[in-house]
């Protein structure tokens, strides 16, 4: 992943939904275009973001083996604008589906109590591996969970 664009997971129930968070910052290179002089982070970045929630939702769902790629946004519908000093508050819904190779989400964003976005989606499920390294992911999700590290305690020789 290049950018993430999830700044923290609160919740992950498997099979349910996943709650999380991205504080949009005036320093993000995007916003420098997007628009000079009223800086907007772009709703393609808010569907990428859900899209990374998905992503996270399926890892945790199965100890870190597999990862949900989007390939069908059903509907993206957006109200207002999110800019520097939002934090965009995400819910990632989980929905039923027949097929246990694809997975159905539903997603809200909202910061200060506004609704900013509405996103329906589909993923193909795919092997973790293949597309990183499981416990390269596993340590950031920790961090996106505010798990601190172990500290590398090193004996040395007298």
């Amino acid at each position: 992943m290049r950018f993430l664009l999830v700044d923290r997971i609160e919740e992950v129930v498997p099979g349910a939904l996943v709650r999380g968070w991205k504080a949009v910052a005036m320093s993000e290179d995007y916003l420098e275009w997007h628009f000079p002089d009223r800086p907007i982070l772009p709703g393609t970045l808010v569907a990428e973001a859900f899209a990374q929630l998905a992503g996270w939702h399926e890892a945790v769902a199965s100890d870190f083996a597999r990862w949900a790629l989007v390939d069908r946004v059903t509907s993206a519908r957006y109200f207002g604008f999110s800019v520097p000093g939002d934090r965009l508050e995400l819910r990632l819904e989980v929905k039923a589906t027949d097929d246990p190779a694809r997975r159905a989400f539903s997603g809200e964003a909202t910061a200060g109590g506004e609704r900013r976005a509405l996103v329906d989606f589909e993923a193909v499920v795919t092997p973790l591996e293949g597309l990183e390294d499981p416990a390269r992911m596993r340590r950031t999700y920790d961090a996106l969970r505010g798990v601190k590290p172990a500290q590398d305690v090193r004996r040395t020789r007298s």
